[in-house]
């Protein structure tokens, strides 16, 4: 749950570099030393180069609203997001319940079945990818004169997908588990019910 909180919300999910300066006669420093963009479901940042040629984000600021379009792509991307947090904190809590209450294995499964949701509806964030946001050429975050001369690379994943990775990994995780746990309880629920009649049969055999 902690993975898909920090992941969601954070401007590093995905990057986009500058590839080539195309036409433009300045030097990259007139241009605040920017390499690229760094992108989230909310937020984003201008990535930089420091003087140690590492790369950086100044601060991650909200889309602005005048420039830029939410297409398709980005708001199932945000919708997806949203429904995996509604439907992942309810079960968390169910799961807590587990450890003081004595569930049966029917409503295990169900568990396991939206934790199976939950998982794809995270993985669902990649839905980006496809956005204007990623492909489009120039970059619309930001269009300025410069802009128009620069090439600019499709969007690779940056730290934040990776934490979005672990968390649809995780979620799917725990749903095997709770499944495998659900055949568990009634199996063990039959091999009761065969030890304690089995005995009664041996016994009423010999009367």
């Amino acid at each position: 749950m902690c993975c898909s909180v920090t992941g969601n919300n954070q401007c590093t999910l995905f990057s986009r570099r500058i590839t080539d300066w195309g036409s433009y006669s300045g030097s990259q420093e007139d241009y605040y030393n920017v390499v690229g963009v760094s992108y989230g479901l909310y937020l984003y940042g201008v990535e930089r180069i420091n003087e140690a040629n590492e790369t950086y984000i100044a601060n991650c600021q909200t889309y602005p609203s005048s420039v830029v379009v939410n297409d398709g792509y980005v708001k199932s991307a945000r919708a997806f997001s949203a429904l995996a947090l509604i439907i992942g904190f309810p079960i968390m809590f169910l799961l807590c319940l587990t450890t003081c209450m004595k569930f049966g294995a029917r409503f295990l499964r169900v568990l396991s079945s939206f934790l199976t949701l939950v998982a794809i509806c995270e993985a669902m964030v990649f839905l980006f990818l496809s956005s204007r946001r990623c492909v489009a050429t120039p970059n619309p975050i930001e269009p300025t004169p410069l802009q128009s001369q620069l090439v600019w690379a499709k969007c690779t994943l940056n730290h934040g997908s990776k934490i979005v990775i672990a968390s649809s990994a995780l979620w799917f995780g725990a749903a095997i588990t709770l499944g495998c746990s659900s055949r568990l309880s009634l199996v063990e629920s039959r091999l009761k019910f065969a030890s304690m009649y089995i005995p009664a049969m041996t016994a009423n055999q010999g009367c």
